[in-house]
């Protein structure tokens, strides 16, 4: 089945993956695999959606890895008092800082 989703979004258009992905719905619904059928009750709710893709090709991806910084900073944080400490530790690791004027300015008085 998972091979059977990747081969939808390998098709062309959106026309057709529309087909492929009502048909890919039912075989999923007649599995007998719970599991299966819990998605195929997705695929069938999303069914709007997913061929959206087609037309703009976008997918949220990109925040995946900023999600994971911040996951690794979560863990990191377990000391720290309040989530004021949290926030400003996101805004150090993400928010793409410049710190060469600092580190100029730190050797010019030294």
């Amino acid at each position: 089945m998972e091979e059977a989703m990747g081969d939808v979004y390998g098709l062309p258009d959106r026309e057709s993956a529309a087909v492929a992905l009502d048909r890919l719905a039912s075989r999923m619904a007649h599995s007998n695999v719970p599991e299966t059928r819990v998605v195929a009750r997705t695929l069938r709710k999303e069914r709007e959606g997913i061929p959206d893709w087609w037309r703009s090709s976008a997918t949220n991806a990109i925040l995946g890895g900023p999600d994971s910084v911040v996951q690794s900073i979560r863990r990191a944080s377990r000391g720290f008092r309040n989530v004021g400490y949290f926030e400003t530790m996101i805004f150090l690791r993400l928010g793409r800082l410049d710190f060469s004027a600092q580190s100029s300015l730190a050797c010019a008085t030294h």
